[in-house]
C-alpha cells in the first residue's frame, strides 16, 4: 500500500508539472496563415518569403538584426586587457623554429593597432585579408596556411642571397593578424578589410597583405586611394587575368575577377596612364576588355609580348615606364606558371618562372616606392602535399623584405646585387 501511494503520487506531481511547463506551449496561438497571393512578387517569388530584400528595390539587401556582430573588435569595445603599446613578441624560447614556435608570420611580433606600429617604429606589416568568394574554394585559408609553413626555418631569421643581408635585422616586422571575413557579407567585408589596412598606412608601416581571393584589391584600392588622396598611385596589376569584367558581366563588379580597376579609373581614383597589366594570357578574357584597356592607357604587357621579344628587354621596357611611380602591386600566383604554383584558384598555362617573379619584385622594390603589395588566389585546399605554393608565397615575401632593406639602405639601383654573390674572386 505504501509503494502504491508513493507511486500515485509521483504520477500526480508529474501531470501536475506537465500542466504548468507544458502548457503555455500546448496553447501557444499560432500565426495565422498569409494569404501570398497578396504580396507583391520579386523576381518570381512572394516578397515576404526575401526578407532579405528591398520589396521595392531589388539592389537593396536588408541585413539581418546583429549582422555587425561579426565585425566587432574586442580592441575597439574595451574587451582586451589594458597593455603598454607596441609590438608583442610572441615567442617563449629566444631561439625559435617554425615546427615548434608560436605560429606567426616568419615567427615576428604580433601587433592589433596603429598604435602598436607607431610605438615599435613598425616598416612593414604583414596582414592576412581572408576574402573568399571565388567559386574554387580555400583562398580564405591562404593567410593563415602562411602561418604554417612547412619549412624548418627560425622565428625572425632570415639571409638572402642577391643582397646578402640579414633584413630582418635591418627592418622591422610584424604580423598584424587578420581582418575578418563574413560568409555572406561580401561588401561589409570589404570596408572592414580597408579599415585594417588604412590602420597599417596610418602607423607608418607598409602593408603586405596575403588574399583571400582577388576581391581582396577592392579593400586594398580603398585604403590607397582614401589614404594617399586620388591619381597619386600607380597600381601594378600582376595577373594572368585583366579581371576587368564589363558591369552587368559575369559574377559580379567587386569578384575576385571583377572590376575594381576599371571602377577605380571611372571614379576619377587612378590615371589611365597609371594602370599597369602584366603576365597576361587568360582563356576566358575578351577583346572588350582589350580595347577597354587601349582606350584608358592601360599600359599592358602580354605573355605575347614577352615571348616574342624575350623576357629581357620587355621586363626592362615595364621598369621603364613605372620609374619615378609610386606602386600598389597586386600580384594574383596566377601569373605564375602553375609548374611552380599548383595552389592556385585559376591556373592558366604559360607563366612566369619563380626566377622571373623574383627579379620583377626585387627590381621593382629597389627603383619605386611601394606602399603596398597583396598576394592573393592562393588556396590551400588545391596545393599540392609539399605546399609548394605556400613555400613559393614565402619565399616571394622573404625577397620583398630583402629588397626593402637594401633600400632602405639607400640602394636603389634596380641592378643591384652583391658583387660578392656574382663571384667567388
Amino acid at each position: 500500500m505504501i509503494r502504491f501511494t508513493k507511486y500515485f503520487i509521483s504520477i500526480n506531481a508529474f501531470i501536475i508539472l506537465s500542466v504548468f511547463i507544458l502548457a503555455p506551449v500546448a496553447f501557444a496561438e499560432e500565426p495565422p496563415a498569409p494569404d501570398l497571393s497578396k504580396d507583391k512578387i520579386v523576381d518570381g517569388m512572394p516578397a515576404s518569403m526575401q526578407p532579405w530584400r528591398d520589396p521595392d528595390n531589388r539592389n537593396v539587401q536588408i541585413l539581418d538584426p546583429g549582422w555587425d556582430y561579426y565585425f566587432k573588435r574586442k580592441d575597439m569595445v574595451g574587451n582586451n586587457p589594458k597593455r603598454e603599446p607596441g609590438p608583442i613578441d610572441l615567442q617563449r624560447y629566444k631561439v625559435a623554429t617554425t615546427k615548434t614556435g608560436f605560429p606567426t608570420m616568419f615567427g615576428l611580433p604580433f601587433a592589433m593597432t596603429t598604435e602598436d606600429l607607431l610605438v615599435g617604429k613598425v616598416d612593414v606589416a604583414i596582414v592576412g585579408l581572408p576574402s573568399t568568394f571565388n567559386p574554387s574554394e580555400g583562398t580564405g585559408w591562404a593567410a593563415n596556411q602562411l602561418r604554417f609553413i612547412r619549412n624548418y626555418d627560425f622565428a625572425g631569421v632570415g639571409h638572402d642571397f642577391w643582397f646578402n643581408n640579414h633584413y630582418f635585422d635591418i627592418l622591422n616586422v610584424v604580423d598584424y593578424g587578420n581582418a575578418n571575413n563574413h560568409p555572406s557579407l561580401m561588401m561589409q567585408n570589404f570596408a572592414d578589410q580597408a579599415l585594417v589596412v588604412k590602420e597599417i598606412l596610418e602607423g607608418g608601416a607598409m602593408p603586405m597583405v596575403i588574399g583571400g581571393d582577388h576581391g581582396t584589391q577592392v579593400a586594398m584600392i580603398m585604403a590607397i586611394v582614401d589614404h594617399f588622396g586620388p591619381k597619386n598611385v600607380a597600381f601594378v596589376h600582376f595577373d594572368a587575368h585583366t579581371d576587368l569584367a564589363a558591369p552587368g558581366g559575369r559574377i559580379g563588379m567587386f569578384t575576385h575577377g571583377g572590376a575594381a580597376r576599371r571602377f577605380a579609373y571611372e571614379k576619377g581614383w587612378i590615371k589611365g596612364e597609371d594602370m599597369h597589366s602584366i603576365g597576361l594570357r587568360g582563356a576566358y578574357d575578351d577583346k572588350e576588355r582589350i580595347e577597354w584597356m587601349r582606350k584608358v592607357g592601360d599600359k599592358y604587357h602580354t605573355m605575347v609580348e614577352f615571348e616574342r621579344y624575350g623576357f629581357d628587354t620587355t621586363w626592362r621596357k615595364v621598369r621603364d615606364e613605372l620609374k619615378g611611380k609610386k606602386l600598389y602591386i597586386s600580384l594574383d600566383m596566377d601569373v605564375i606558371d602553375p609548374a611552380h604554383v599548383p595552389g592556385v584558384s585559376n591556373p592558366e598555362i604559360g607563366g612566369f618562372t619563380t626566377l622571373e617573379m623574383m627579379r620583377m619584385l626585387r627590381e621593382l622594390f629597389l627603383q619605386n616606392e611601394v606602399v603596398a603589395i597583396d598576394f592573393v588566389e592562393y588556396s590551400p585546399l588545391l596545393d599540392d602535399r609539399r605546399y609548394n605554393t605556400a613555400n613559393t608565397i614565402s619565399r616571394l615575401m622573404r625577397h620583398v623584405l630583402a629588397a626593402l632593406a637594401a633600400r632602405k639602405e639607400g640602394i636603389t639601383d634596380p641592378d643591384y646585387v652583391a658583387p660578392e654573390v656574382l663571384s667567388h674572386k
